[in-house]
């Protein structure tokens, strides 16, 4: 499989810099590869000298698209001339401030193989404050170089703690569809047209383009491994708030006044720094339970059937057990225990499209 890493950036130069360092240790399964195109969205920094400077050293090729600056210039645009340029089968998005490990491409290749129409999400925590070890990171990817983890991903907490660990049992798993790290093969973005580039400020673009990709058809996945670390945290400003909740209505007016998408609406109490008096994880749970509600998934069900896998169970491969749980959620609720120590079931779980509910977790045994 060929890959497509594209990353938008603007003034970005030092941190895209740190970036395409950490890509390069990248490694790969036979027969697979990886390209790196950056869209430079007009910078004043150098940051296109910097990236065609950059690619005679890299192990891997990396182009760079430059755009003018314009009134029209946007996230949205900047990915779609990056898409434009890719040549990968299947295209990988990252930001410009993130850090990788070696897995990062291979993690997200890996749960394509369970399913040819598939978006993967990886997690994005954010890094505390301090400085990173610039020089030993580019050289060997090490936590111990980097601020420590100060804020995981949100959207982990969501599912565990409130849901399951299947994001595509989500009723709006397309409004968690965040461009700072998640793949999708290219026929289907181009399929669905790209990203939307009337979205010109902060927010919802992404949104957009997963909401479509799923009325496409297309299922969701969370690999927990497919980390990107952001260099640093960044919390959302009354002028971002404003930019999403302008964003918002416009989306609103996009699809006719789609009940599910107005619902989004509860999600900005969590962003609006006035209020914050709703987290976003709850802000998300009456979202996800009033977009069930309107998709007709009420609760009242008998008690769901639960199915238990250890090691043993997948020692000659997940297929088996896949079968056994296709079978079960075919006839009724089902949730799905994993005992497994890496989370084998994770990804074809994730991949199936049942008629019922479908919950998992992975949960490894005391010394498991």
């Amino acid at each position: 499989m060929r890959v497509s890493v594209i990353v938008p950036a603007y003034n970005a130069r030092d941190d895209l810099w740190l970036l395409l360092a950490t890509l390069g240790q990248n490694v790969l399964d036979p027969g697979d590869s990886f390209e790196v195109v950056v869209a430079d969205d007009g910078s004043g920094d150098g940051t296109e000298r910097m990236v065609r400077s950059l690619a005679a050293s890299v192990p891997y090729p990396l182009t760079c698209r430059h755009l003018p600056r314009t009134a029209r210039s946007s996230r949205a645009a900047a990915r779609n001339a990056a898409i434009e340029a890719a040549g990968g089968e299947l295209v990988l998005m990252v930001d410009a401030d993130q850090v990788v490990g070696p897995r990062f491409v291979a993690e997200h290749i890996a749960y394509h193989r369970h399913h040819p129409r598939l978006v993967v999400l990886g997690p994005r925590p954010d890094l505390g404050e301090g400085e990173i070890d610039r020089e030993r990171v580019a050289r060997e990817f090490s936590l111990d170089a980097m601020p420590a983890v100060a804020w995981g991903d949100p959207r982990q907490w969501l599912l565990k703690d409130f849901f399951s660990e299947n994001l595509n049992n989500l009723q709006t798993c397309w409004h968690l569809m965040f461009t700072c790290d998640v793949s999708v093969r290219r026929e289907h973005l181009t399929a669905v047209g790209g990203f939307d580039e009337a979205y010109l400020d902060w927010g919802l673009e992404d949104t957009d383009l997963g909401y479509r990709l799923r009325a496409h058809g297309l299922r969701f996945a969370l690999n927990p491994a497919a980390v990107a670390y952001h260099q640093r945290g960044r919390r959302v400003s009354a002028e971002m708030y404003a930019q999403w909740s302008r964003n918002l209505a416009y989306m609103i007016r996009k699809f006719d006044g789609a009940p599910e998408v107005a619902a989004q609406a509860v999600v900005g109490r969590a962003l609006n720094p006035a209020d914050r008096g709703l987290r976003w994880v709850d802000a998300m749970e009456r979202f996800e339970y009033a977009a069930r509600a309107l998709a007709g998934r009420l609760p009242g069900r008998p008690a769901p059937r639960p199915l238990t896998f250890g090691e043993n169970d997948v020692a000659a491969g997940p297929e088996k057990a896949v079968a056994q749980i296709a079978e079960a959620v075919a006839e009724a609720d089902t949730v799905v225990v994993d005992e497994t120590r890496a989370g084998a079931l994770a990804g074809p779980v994730q991949c199936l499209a049942t008629p019922h509910e479908l919950d998992y977790f992975h949960r490894v045994p005391a010394g498991g």
